[in-house]
């Protein structure tokens, strides 16, 4: 039973009975303005309290909230998750909780805040200026910033509910005023689309994003909806769409900006800036840094204080915090003044900041309480006399009542009369010290705050409270003597150090599908036509017949301006050319024979691949190995140790994996995933296993920095089991290697993780049981036939970073053991991508922004020869940076040293070719400058850009290229596409896509990846599977779709699907929609999101049902001449003479000949009862078979 009720129940009465609380309250009271708190250590401590005041000052009656804590050190994300986690504990309802960031970048770069920021804190403000939070979590430095006026915040916060009216126009002009931007679909927060009468808008306040239905202006529907499927999921009666940004323009304001920038600023060292702005005045396009021009036709004239009338102002180690304030302030002043040197527009930091004296003047007006970790610095003297109060409260580290023993049971013991409570970070974790506290007899419960039955667990006689478990995140725990209260976390009790996680995930993450759907197609880019080979996509064009009769048509441009006009009934001849390695295709000669030559020879190729692998495959099988035993109690415990839940595809591939170890041939299984999906948190869980049978395991990587990580993992994640972990690599002393080499051949060392140095004759092992290999493809040849030997005796994981596409996947099953981790982990923030000129001074700004936090910088510059110029400059511009270099003309030990020393943090800044390491997670890089970026292709951006962003801070990516007017047209292609990437969308995905083509090449061979040059990827993997099928000996009946010329017009009218590529992929799934509940899917969709369909999308959705049916009765064409229709078939026998009596009593004037031809008159009304006849016969002629 839960004690929850009771255990909150003695808190609550300890909170109202403590001294120091209640003379908070009191002073409170009596109306006194400043208060002054001692002894506040820890961040948890700092959260209890914070959480702690909240439910004693809602229940007093001189309520003084919201409580606004002011920090300059805390990290704001944990510190409200360790708030939230207190206030479920003491209260009966988590409080609204804001946190309110300081921008990212000041008003002097010329650069932008985050998109990410700027959403925080619009969402924190309008929250604040509607009075609706409970609990404010303030940067320091956000307390300066002057901010919009409150009413100017709200015009933009909206509330819709089911039944209000408002016009769908003036919805559409708020949103876009709010900063969001049209989309069609809408997959990610702050886009929205306009259909008609539905309005679908992904808010950032949202869980998923909303379709509003209109009739009129009346809001009729409310509906969530699904960013990947796009179907409805839920019915709502309101929703609530916060605006993006604080800052809000209009195109006729920014047109005052130009002008007034011609007017202040005509010196010719402005001229840059003084364009830019008159360039978004023509064009609507607002340059970086746009949010900090704004004053100038709207002042900010509101502050945090004006969004609080009433509330309760927690100072962090006030003395320390209003001295930061200044120095703040100055830096600001200091920034204002480079600025204006380096020949930029800027306003001054009145314009932005509050001055400290404005500040400790707003202050005044606000009741205060002050926190210090020891007391008040006597030489701290605010504006008030006399000094305030100090008040005494004790926390203190936990470690000072802990026993002197590393035994967890020991420690989680709660001593007679103390409230005891062990923070666990996941459910299965707590629900696993739950059984094992209980089986050694110590009182332990979970914490629930639902359930008011009294604990069983509350021992009477002793009076000791349980212990009680608690499921969330915290970094320190502490011990409050005069409350009797003892708060431990993980690492308090484990001596493990949690990563603390990134943004929470607002929505789970499918896989895209890799499939040619033409949601990105555009006109100019490479197609593949099943028939006439590789052509150019010129765009969806409509034609009329003679008859009348409108159609639309895929326009394809082959050699020598060649043109085929493909009908949207056989778009599934058509795919996206996708090569291997990024180059554009040849063109095909439309008529000619070259393409089927290279079909041909694609499939000769293919046969002697599968052949190979089909015989590898046969061979493993026929080799005895070890049968590991069924998971053991200590492989549960181990695997609750795991700090986050498992995503779908590595609860798979380890369910694949412990599945081939228990099986009594070695396994060989390729783990393929992105850095960060986890795969190596599925391999620990395979070493695991294997040590618990008295096996030992090797784990190979290519480079001692990727094996001293994998070394710091491990053993972080091994410590507090019998297990002995060590690493092999020239980094480690002669007396450790001869150490590491004795515990092997002894069997005293359980998993050892080294280079290729583990592969030489002197490692020998006692008994060798799983290898685990990372990165395979990057060892040489040598090695990896000394790794193919070992294949023969142990199971073999091997992890590759390098992802593979999951229809390469699906054509390989049953030859090689694949398994695929495509589900990301939980959303980081996104990496905000600026494209920029170099600068230097630009440079210099992104460098010490970075170092100001303590993070560290990639600066790629891919030309070896100027790499030393690069770097000197680097020097000078921020001569307190250590900076390193790294290059592959260095020798492997002077680049692993650098790299290394990047890695622990001994080096600020890397400056580096394309040499960094794939495999690198370093959370603490968090900027990347890619100087020539013009140079690369979108596929090498988006690796470059994936080294950062690892962690739960905002990340950047500067792109520095040259000004367009001085680039080449090629060039200059390449800068739009670097757009199309900077915004995170269609060009994205693709480059991600190209990547695995990537790793398709890779895994296949080079002559593979020729092969899927010529035909494209999409054919390349139809063929492939066919190939392997037929060579196991499956019978293949070709599918005939056939040709259907019915006279009908069939399009989608631009008026119901206005995007030409959601047409193009509607078309699309039509023509892939092989079952009826297909087709039922697809028109509850549509009228989902466009509304009912229109008599031209239904007669579509009929002509893929009879399709359908045609395709079962293997019939090749479906011809019309008035009332007057011919169905050929591709076999004459396949319509059976049970078949044709059925039919002919129907249709009695029916004719069947010789050749498979059957020929009659149907009579319809219209087209559609035309279409609906001619499917229900189709389907007569199946149901008599």
């Amino acid at each position: 039973m839960s004690s929850g009720p009771m255990v909150r129940d003695e808190l609550l009465r300890r909170l109202h009975a403590d001294p120091a609380l209640r003379a908070v309250r009191e002073g409170l009271a009596r109306g006194e303005r400043v208060l002054a708190i001692s002894g506040v250590h820890a961040s948890g401590a700092k959260a209890f309290l914070l959480a702690a005041l909240h439910t004693l000052l809602r229940a007093q009656e001189e309520t003084v909230h919201p409580l606004v804590f002011v920090s300059a050190d805390e990290d704001l994300e944990t510190l409200g998750e360790e708030v939230r986690l207190f206030a479920s504990l003491i209260g009966d309802a988590c409080p609204t909780l804001v946190r309110l960031p300081a921008f990212d970048v000041s008003p002097f770069d010329g650069l932008s805040p985050h998109p990410a920021l700027l959403q925080r804190r619009a969402h924190a403000l309008t929250t604040l200026a509607r009075g609706e939070a409970a609990i404010a979590l303030v940067d320091a430095k956000a307390l300066l910033l002057r901010t919009p006026a409150p009413a100017d915040l709200l015009r933009l916060d909206l509330r819709l509910a089911r039944g209000e009216e408002i016009a769908p126009e003036a919805l559409v002009s708020t949103l876009r005023t709010a900063g969001y931007v049209r989309e069609d679909p809408v997959r990610e927060p702050g886009q929205f689309s306009w259909r008609g009468g539905i309005l679908d808008v992904y808010s950032p306040s949202e869980p998923a994003p909303v379709r509003i239905e209109f009739f009129g202006d009346e809001i009729v529907s409310l509906r969530a909806f699904d960013p990947e499927s796009q179907r409805s999921t839920a019915t709502l009666d309101r929703t609530r769409l916060v605006p993006l940004r604080e800052f809000v323009v209009s195109q006729e304001e920014v047109k005052r900006w130009s002008e007034r920038l011609e007017h202040d600023w005509p010196d010719p060292q402005f001229a840059h800036d003084r364009k830019r702005v008159r360039i978004a005045a023509q064009t609507g396009d607002l340059p970086q840094g746009w949010e900090f021009l704004t004053p100038l036709t709207r002042p900010l004239t509101g502050t945090l204080c004006d969004l609080l009338p009433i509330g309760l102002f927690v100072m962090d180690d006030a003395a320390r915090l209003f001295s930061y304030i200044e120095q703040f302030r100055q830096a600001m002043e200091t920034r204002y003044e480079q600025a204006r040197e380096d020949g930029r527009i800027v306003l001054s930091p009145d314009h932005y900041f509050l001055t400290p004296t404005e500040l400790v003047t707003r202050m005044a007006e606000r009741p205060r309480l002050e926190l210090y970790p020891l007391g008040r610095p006597s030489e701290f003297l605010s504006e008030e006399a006399p000094s305030p109060r100090e008040i005494a409260w004790r926390a203190l580290s936990p470690k000072s009542v802990l026993p002197p023993t590393t035994e967890w049971p020991a420690v989680l013991t709660p001593t007679p009369g103390a409230l005891t409570f062990f923070v666990a970070y996941s459910k299965p974790l707590a629900e696993h010290f739950l059984k094992l506290l209980a089986e050694r007899e110590v009182p332990v419960d979970l914490f629930s705050p639902s359930t008011s039955d009294p604990s069983s667990a509350f021992r009477e006689g002793a009076h000791r409270w349980p212990l009680t478990i608690l499921i969330g995140r915290l970094r320190h725990g502490f011990h409050l003597p005069a409350l009797g209260l003892l708060v431990l976390s993980q690492q308090d009790v484990l001596r493990d150090e949690p990563e603390m996680p990134a943004a929470a995930s607002r929505r789970e993450q499918t896989p895209a599908a890799f499939l040619s759907d033409f949601k990105d197609l555009k006109p100019g880019d490479y197609v593949v036509h099943v028939d006439h080979g590789i052509g150019r996509f010129e765009g969806l064009v409509q034609l009329t017949a003679p008859d009348g009769i409108m159609q639309d048509f895929l326009l394809i441009r082959y050699a020598d301006e060649a043109r085929l006009y493909v009908p949207v009934d056989r778009i599934d001849l058509v795919q996206k050319y996708i090569g291997a390695d990024g180059h554009p295709p040849r063109l095909d000669r439309l008529g000619g024979t070259s393409w089927l030559r290279t079909k041909a020879r694609a499939v000769r190729a293919m046969r002697d691949l599968a052949e190979e692998l089909l015989k590898l495959y046969a061979e493993r099988k026929l080799i005895p190995g070890h049968a590991f035993s069924p998971d053991t109690p200590w492989q549960a415990e181990f695997e609750a140790g795991f700090e986050y839940e498992l995503t779908p595809d590595q609860v798979r591939a380890l369910e694949e994996i412990k599945r081939d170890m228990e099986r009594p041939v070695p396994m060989d299984r390729l783990l393929c995933g992105d850095v960060g999906f986890g795969k190596t948190e599925v391999a620990m869980r395979a070493a695991f296993k294997a040590v618990m049978d008295g096996k030992q395991v090797a784990v190979l990587a290519p480079t001692t920095v990727l094996v001293e990580q994998h070394y710091r993992t491990f053993t972080r994640r091994f410590a507090p089991f019998p297990i002995t972990v060590a690493q092999l690599s020239r980094f480690c002393s002669r007396a450790e290697i001869a150490r590491t080499l004795r515990g092997l051949e002894e069997g005293t060392v359980d998993i050892v993780i080294g280079t290729h140095r583990l592969l030489s004759r002197d490692v020998r092992f006692r008994d060798l049981g799983l290898v685990i290999i990372d990165e395979e493809q990057r060892f040489g040849v040598r090695h990896k036939e000394r790794l193919k030997q070992l294949r023969r005796r142990v199971d073999v994981l091997t992890l590759t970073a390098t992802p593979i596409p999951r229809t390469l996947y699906m054509a390989l099953t049953g030859l090689r053991d694949l398994s695929v981790i495509q589900t990301p982990p939980p959303d980081r923030l996104a990496v905000q991508t600026l494209i920029v000129p170099f600068s230097p001074a630009l440079i210099r700004r992104a460098i010490e922004r970075e170092l100001e936090r303590g993070g560290q910088v990639f600066f790629v510059h891919n030309e070896i020869e100027t790499i030393h110029e690069i770097a000197h400059l680097l020097r000078q511009l921020v001569p307190q940076a250590r900076i390193g270099i790294a290059h592959s003309r260095l020798s492997e030990r002077e680049l692993e040293r650098t790299v290394r020393r990047f890695v622990r943090h001994e080096l600020d800044v890397l400056v580096t070719t394309t040499i960094i390491e794939n495999g690198l997670d370093i959370p603490n890089a968090n900027t990347i400058l890619i100087n020539h970026a013009e140079r690369f292709g979108l596929a090498d951006l988006y690796q470059l850009r994936g080294r950062v962003g690892r962690s739960h801070r905002l990340a950047y990516a500067y792109l520095l290229a040259p000004p367009e007017s001085t680039l080449s047209p090629i060039a200059r292609q390449r800068l739009a596409a670097l757009k199309e990437f900077s915004d995170l969308g269609a060009g994205f995905r693709l480059a991600a896509l190209d990547l695995e083509l990537r790793g398709a090449g890779n895994l296949l061979g080079p002559e593979q990846s020729g092969h899927i040059n010529a035909l494209g990827f999409e054919l390349y993997c139809q063929l492939l599977e066919r190939t392997i099928r037929e060579l196991r000996g499956e019978t293949i009946e070709e599918e005939i779709v056939p040709q259907i010329a019915l006279r009908l017009s069939l399009r989608i009218p631009e008026a119901y699907v206005p995007e030409m590529s959601q047409r193009l992929h509607i078309y699309k799934r039509l023509a892939s929609a092989r079952t009826e509940q297909r087709l039922a899917e697809l028109r509850e969709e549509l009228k989902d999101r466009y509304g009912p369909p229109p008599p031209e999308v239904e007669r579509l959705l009929l002509l893929g049902s009879i399709r359908n049916a045609a395709i079962n009765l293997r019939v090749r064409a479906i011809e019309r001449e008035l009332s007057r229709l011919t169905i050929r078939f591709a076999d004459p026998d396949r319509v059976t003479p049970k078949q044709r009596r059925a039919f002919l009593t129907a249709h009695p004037s029916a004719e069947f000949t010789s050749d498979g031809t059957l020929r009659y008159t149907i009579v319809a009304q219209d087209e559609h009862e035309l279409l609906l006849r001619l499917r229900d016969d189709l389907l007569l002629l199946q149901a008599g078979a």
